[in-house]
């Protein structure tokens, strides 16, 4: 007997829901073995030489064995700073988790597989997702957090328990400095802030001071208006010529009276295009009024202010 046009049908949807279930089994198989990977540190490697032979980090050259020069990494939405001062050097937050490996690739093309200091100013996702691709390739002497970060045993989501894991099973020395001023050898990095806790988490990010020979840099990580006024209150060294401003441009933060006490010759904003509420028109405003330059990533690309010993100077991986 001739099979009806419905039984043809269902049969071709059989087929059709069988082969969607591959597809789905198979997806989903390669999620947990990504996440395997990563816990094993076995991924790292691998993501950063895929980011290193793909991207496009030539531009940095002019960077490269200057005494100082400082690396705002396009890691999209979110924070990664490298600082190479003399034969040192220092990574302040990561970014998301990225399966191309940005921030390690970085590291591998810049020739770095030393870290004196990992500072993470908060643990939200976007700056230390990719900390467990990075500690699987590059030693690390010890990590900074700020003292109000959740207890490893109470954290809730997945990049903190990774984060924290990795710190463990590589036995990094975890440490919560105080405020105060941290000899480097050759230069000083301040711990502006937290001093006292707040609500919201980015309020209480770490708060650095950079200081090499005469020139400043100020890295806000995530904090607001409520941090500034306390920083001000507080009547603390703010100048720099150099800032980073807070929560990627949000209109949150870098106020009027922030600016005044800063007098920053160039303003940093670390986003992404994915954001497209960030940067704030009103806080590029603001910065603009306050006559300092403006470097975003978004646009930037990568950017990098180097130091040569007498002037600052800055190149860009791309400009618009």
């Amino acid at each position: 007997m001739a099979k009806s046009k419905l039984d043809k049908y269902m049969k071709k949807r059989r087929r059709r829901g069988s082969f969607y279930l591959i597809i789905s089994i198979t997806v989903a198989a390669a999620a947990i073995l990504l996440y395997i990977l990563s816990l094993s540190g076995i991924l790292a490697p691998l993501s950063d030489y895929l980011y290193a032979l793909t991207g496009t980090q030539d531009f940095m050259k002019p960077a490269l064995n200057q005494p100082l020069s400082v690396h705002f990494i396009d890691v999209g939405c979110g924070d990664s700073i490298l600082i190479c001062a003399d034969d040192r050097n220092i990574l302040i937050d990561t970014g998301k988790y990225s399966l191309s490996g940005k921030t390690a690739g970085y590291l591998r093309k810049a020739g770095i597989d030393h870290l004196d200091l990992f500072a993470a100013t908060h643990t939200d996702s976007d700056h230390i997702g990719d900390f467990s691709s990075i500690a699987g390739s590059v030693k690390i002497d010890k990590v900074w957090i700020n003292k109000f970060c959740e207890k490893p045993e109470k954290v809730q989501s997945e990049d903190e328990k990774l984060f924290y894991s990795a710190v463990k099973e590589r036995n990094i020395p975890l440490e919560k400095p105080d405020t105060g001023i941290y000899d480097m050898g050759g230069f000083t990095l301040e711990v502006l802030s937290p001093d006292v806790k707040n609500k919201d988490e980015n309020e209480n990010s770490l708060v650095l001071r950079l200081k090499y020979g005469d020139v400043t840099f100020l890295f806000m990580g995530d904090a607001g208006k409520k941090t500034e006024k306390q920083l001000l209150s507080q009547g603390k060294e703010l100048d720099s010529d150099i800032l980073k401003a807070g929560h990627h441009g949000s209109g949150g933060g870098t106020t009027k009276e922030f600016l005044s006490a800063v007098t920053p010759a160039y303003t940093v904003i670390s986003a992404g295009e994915e954001n497209r509420y960030l940067p704030n028109r009103d806080c590029i405003d603001r910065i603009e009024e306050a006559d300092s330059g403006i470097l975003r990533t978004d646009n930037n690309g990568t950017v990098i202010i180097i130091y040569d010993g007498n002037k600052l100077s800055y190149i860009t991986e791309k400009s618009r």
